[in-house]
């Protein structure tokens, strides 16, 4: 249940953590309800300087498509691309800019995050991580004053 909340010059991820229920029987499921008073495990990434990103893009269902399939991309799992077709192509983009500055794509970082649903991509130069136990609405207002806040 991956949330992004973006701006040009700060970009938040929120997603659910995974704690298996150790109490589980396999004989019901669980619904989440990110619209309820419910509290979660939810984790909070802000990434460093982000450039660009893309979500959606591809479910598990159709994973095995994706050309990073074949060069080591996990279902349910964070990477980190090395080698990145896409930040080449960026940087080629921004080539014609007047003022480009190769220097500034050093520390870009290609960052993916397979989730059930959903993928997330984002060019950044980092990543910093919290956890709470908390709402979704609770979790998502905390980022609404980080976006608008000059901190």
């Amino acid at each position: 249940m991956p949330q992004v909340f973006s701006t040009g010059y700060k970009t938040f991820l929120i997603y659910l953590v995974n704690e298996p229920n150790p109490n589980w029987d396999g004989t019901s499921i669980s619904v989440i309800d990110n619209t309820s008073a419910t509290i979660y495990p939810l984790a909070l990434v802000e990434f460093i300087h982000p450039h660009t990103h893309r979500f959606g893009t591809v479910n598990d269902e159709a994973g095995s498509g994706h050309s990073l399939y074949k060069k080591g991309l996990e279902f349910y799992s964070a990477h980190i691309v090395e080698n990145s077709n896409w930040i080449r192509e960026l940087k080629n983009i921004h080539k014609v800019h007047p003022y480009f500055n190769e220097s500034s794509w050093v520390d870009r970082k290609h960052f993916l995050l397979f989730f059930h649903d959903e993928m997330f991509e984002i060019v950044a130069n980092d990543y910093k991580i919290e956890t709470y136990r908390t709402t979704f609405l609770d979790l998502a207002t905390e980022v609404i004053k980080r976006i608008n806040s000059t901190t």
